[in-house]
């Protein structure tokens, strides 16, 4: 991790990452819920106690938000899925990459559990041209994995892992950079290197990551209540929109506890810069006992800008 244990140096680098952020007049990062739906009951996830109804977005409003990001700011990082397994949608997934390539967007970032990861699957995300793919993996032995990725068979997913990166070399495709993720735990942290190691070796990209809690549904004894707080990255970076078209406080705000407006018959612009700027300036003036519900309380922004990431030619130090 990019700090030790002591609070001094986890204060130390959080002021760091506040000092670099600046008033955005578009996100940087949007964060769009493709669906709600999951296959999986992941142990550090909320999904299986989430309240409101897991649907699918529509392809107008999927369109409707490409379409002016396309326009306004076509570098911004897109991730087309939020608190769901956007491959459950199967072949409307396909489309929905398609069109935003099409569209012309640079920055295109999927993440997955990879367990819906077949040879043709990989064959497609390849000539979607999809920028970014991420495989949330977090255990690499067997019982750790499918003790946290509650439903998937970890050799199953490793495989699919690594038939893609087999795919992608044989097609000499620079698309899509492949990255693992890792988030750490009690149960899994000492299988961290082996993790890492594993990975780097066969060409993926490696993320580590602290545990969050989504806002406090799940435990994440890793985050120190006692820590000086900074202005949340995560709330002042990115624009999180529901499947419902619901721009929320964040990319950890699953239930949508804040909701700035609705993108249904607005645009991402236009929320950002009056509703959810309210947001963003609270937390800039560290006003965080007035802030709404799912920011008041969250302890998340710790971990927002706090992971270490390792290219496949950068060796296998230490952690």
């Amino acid at each position: 991790m990019p700090y030790g244990d002591n609070q001094l140096e986890r204060e130390a680098f959080l002021q760091g990452v506040e000092s670099r952020q600046q008033e955005l007049a578009f996100p940087a990062q949007v964060v769009i819920e493709t669906t709600a739906a999951c296959n999986l009951s992941c142990s550090h996830c909320g999904h299986g106690v989430m309240r409101r109804p897991k649907g699918h977005m529509s392809m107008s409003l999927y369109r409707k938000l490409v379409d002016e990001i396309a326009e306004v700011s076509p570098n911004t990082e897109v991730w087309p899925t939020f608190y769901g397994e956007a491959f459950v949608l199967d072949y409307r997934l396909f489309y929905m990459l398609e069109y935003a390539k099409k569209r012309g967007l640079t920055n295109l970032v999927l993440n997955t559990n990879g367990t819906r990861f077949d040879a043709e699957v990989a064959e497609w995300i390849i000539d979607s041209g999809l920028d970014v793919i991420m495989f949330s993996l977090d255990g690499f032995s067997a019982p750790v994995f499918e003790s946290i990725r509650v439903g998937a068979n970890r050799d199953e997913v490793f495989a699919n892992v690594e038939r893609l990166l087999a795919i992608k070399a044989r097609r000499g495709s620079a698309t899509p950079k492949v990255e693992v993720q890792y988030s750490v735990m009690d149960q899994n942290e000492h299988e961290v290197e082996a993790f890492r190691a594993h990975w780097l070796a066969r060409g993926a990209h490696v993320k580590i990551r602290e545990k969050f809690s989504w806002t406090g549904i799940v435990e994440a004894a890793n985050l120190n209540p006692n820590v000086k707080r900074i202005a949340c990255p995560w709330a002042l970076r990115t624009c999180a929109i529901h499947w419902n078209g619901d721009m929320v406080a964040c990319a950890v705000d699953y239930e949508g506890q804040f909701v700035a407006g609705n993108l249904l018959d607005r645009s991402i612009a236009d929320v950002w810069r009056t509703d959810h700027r309210r947001l963003r300036e609270q937390h800039r003036a560290h006003d965080f006992a007035h802030l709404p519900a799912p920011c008041r309380n969250c302890l998340d922004w710790q971990v927002a800008g706090g992971a270490t990431h390792h290219a496949p030619d950068e060796g296998l130090g230490p952690a």
